[in-house]
């Protein structure tokens, strides 16, 4: 009986079950008990009708939403287009309220939007009318096209990522860079291509969404190159934790990031994946509006990852030089254990350099 075989089979099976475990958990924690927590909205009316508007708001969903007084419809419709707010009510003198929302902005938001401000205002008693300001096209009527995006780069490139490790591992890391960024923009264009010329989903700025895809490509793959650079083919783990277990549960597509559980709702605008989401639906549906943040985000994740290849490319070129290791086994050998070898080498010239005492000469 091949003990060891046996024993490989149980760590597989429990590993694997850890990971279902925390997918489970990591997912379940995102969508299981949406809510709304200071959503932004303006509130078109007279001081007392916006008092009153604030009031029942708080009491209907304590800390759900953030009021701002807006002095005319026109204001609130260009802060919902300028994505600097979800919603917004008009009450004005006489006549039916106005419910104004963004179904570009999520469809589930949208729901809690306009039910909230809609409850409010047949409260006041006044009829209410609802305003898609921002709708969702014929070809995206879920609006998850973006998510539908940015999983389709995120999950090959994770697994892309491994087999680029793999290949290129005995070769200088630029070299895996650069296959990178040629994935990144080869696959954000094919994605464009299917998303607009084939199914009209992603549709109006394809030139602007190829290059938003590439860069959130890009971060995403740099990331995973950053993780085996330092750690080696474990490093996938902590890479495809950060992206696929987190990073894709928080990106604010299936749960708006508004009404994201709290940790969740801070980290999904700076997790790449959550950035990507936004920065696609920013490019289609809200003229670039709201996509700074998101960019920034993006390229924080790639200068970051940028910054740990160019010190492990940094440790190989000074192996090289004082190292009589083939080249090849450096380039291999992940960064972690030429830091371990270094301190164990100067702390070994250390002790040998270290003076001996007078008792044990």
């Amino acid at each position: 009986m091949d003990k060891a075989a046996i024993r490989r089979l149980l760590m597989l099976t429990v590993g694997a079950s850890v990971l279902s475990c925390l997918f489970v958990l990591s997912y379940g924690y995102a969508m299981h008990a949406p809510a709304p927590h200071r959503v932004r909205v303006d509130v078109v009316a007279s001081a007392p009708t916006t008092a009153q508007v604030r009031d029942r708001l708080e009491k209907a969903a304590p800390g759900g939403f953030e009021v701002r007084t807006r002095g005319s419809e026109q204001d609130a419709r260009t802060d919902i287009l300028d994505t600097s707010v979800y919603g917004a009510l008009v009450v004005p003198p006489s006549g039916p309220a106005r419910v104004l929302t963004a179904g570009a902005d999520g469809v589930s938001l949208q729901q809690v939007v306009s039910g909230q401000l809609g409850g409010v205002a047949r409260k006041l008693d006044r009829p209410v009318r609802a305003v898609d300001e921002v709708p969702l096209p014929a070809g995206d009527r879920s609006g998850q096209s973006s998510f539908g995006y940015e999983i389709g780069l995120v999950v090959p490139g994770v697994i892309g990522s491994v087999g680029l490790y793999l290949f290129g591992r005995r070769i200088r890391l630029w070299f895996r860079v650069a296959a990178a960024a040629g994935y990144a923009v080869l696959s954000a264009a094919l994605g464009v291509v299917v998303l607009d010329a084939a199914l009209g989903a992603l549709t109006g700025s394809p030139w602007t969404l190829m290059a938003t895809g590439a860069a959130a490509s890009m971060a995403f793959l740099l990331t995973m190159a950053a993780a085996h650079a330092l750690f080696g083919l474990p490093g996938t783990a902590l890479g495809a934790g950060a992206m696929l277990v987190v990073g894709n549960a928080a990106n604010g597509s299936t749960v708006p990031a508004p009404l994201l559980p709290d940790v969740y709702r801070q980290l999904s605008p700076w997790l790449p994946n959550g950035a990507a989401v936004r920065a696609f639906r920013g490019v289609v549906y809200f003229s670039g509006h709201g996509v700074a943040q998101p960019l920034l985000a993006l390229a924080l994740w790639a200068l970051g990852a940028l910054t740990v290849i160019s010190f492990a490319d940094l440790l190989h070129t000074r192996q090289k030089r004082r190292s009589g290791l083939r080249h090849e086994q450096i380039h291999a050998t992940p960064t972690v254990i030429h830091l371990r070898r270094r301190h164990a080498a100067r702390r070994s010239a250390t002790e040998r350099s270290a003076p001996t005492a007078p008792g044990r000469a």
